[in-house]
């Protein structure tokens, strides 16, 4: 078993002994675990980006992620899996995985390619259509189509260290493109060119997303 674990807007991608791969997002923890009768890997912050590869074993295992709402399993996929408060969210770019919640396995559910939905330890949401660029975090970028300015200084504080606030007074401004992560700073001081909004460093881990 072997655990790994990313820093906050760091990133790392992992060759899996079947010839999977996984890559961790930002302050993202996993352990894997590989087994005659299995592959798991448990994840239990953050996010993860997922290309399974077939099972070399004479006999082919199930591949899983157990998150803390409970089971995704592959079913000959790309997808990705995040961990939130109280529930998870599964992004299926190829192939199809089945969702089963920890206190549920009655609920269990499939969620084919080109869909994603979220789950608790009780129950599966229906299926939505995944957003433009699904995964597109797994390169390094922030995809954002008329995303509230809150959800996108939320997204984007998962990048960079200490607190990023959005004033509730610009929160309802929309944000759309497609952003490099590796450089927050210089997200920031887009928002500023675009929007009628002041980026306001009060210490260099404290920033404030207001009016002008």
């Amino acid at each position: 078993q072997a655990g790994e674990k990313t820093a906050t807007g760091e990133q790392r991608t992992l060759t899996l002994p079947d010839g999977s791969t996984l890559i961790l997002g930002t302050a993202s923890a996993i352990d894997v675990a590989f087994d005659a009768q299995r592959r798991s890997v448990a994840l239990y912050e953050g996010e993860i980006l997922v290309q399974t590869a077939r099972d070399p074993a004479p006999t082919p295992r199930p591949f899983v992620i157990h998150s803390r709402q409970g089971m995704v399993r592959a079913i000959g996929t790309r997808f990705t899996v995040r961990q939130h408060d109280g529930r998870s969210v599964v992004a299926v770019l190829q192939g199809a995985v089945e969702l089963t919640p920890r206190h549920a396995p009655q609920a269990a559910r499939i969620i084919q390619a080109g869909s994603q939905a979220g789950f608790t330890s009780a129950s599966v949401d229906a299926p939505k259509p995944l957003p433009p660029l699904a995964g597109a975090w797994a390169q390094g970028t922030l995809h954002a189509e008329r995303m509230p300015l809150a959800d996108f200084c939320a997204e984007l504080s998962r990048y960079r260290p200490g607190l990023l606030r959005c004033d509730p007074a610009v929160a309802a401004l929309r944000v759309s493109g497609s952003f490099q992560l590796r450089d927050t700073d210089a997200i920031l001081a887009m928002l500023q060119e675009t929007l009628p909004v002041r980026v306001t460093p009060r210490t260099r881990y404290w920033v404030t997303v207001g009016p002008r």
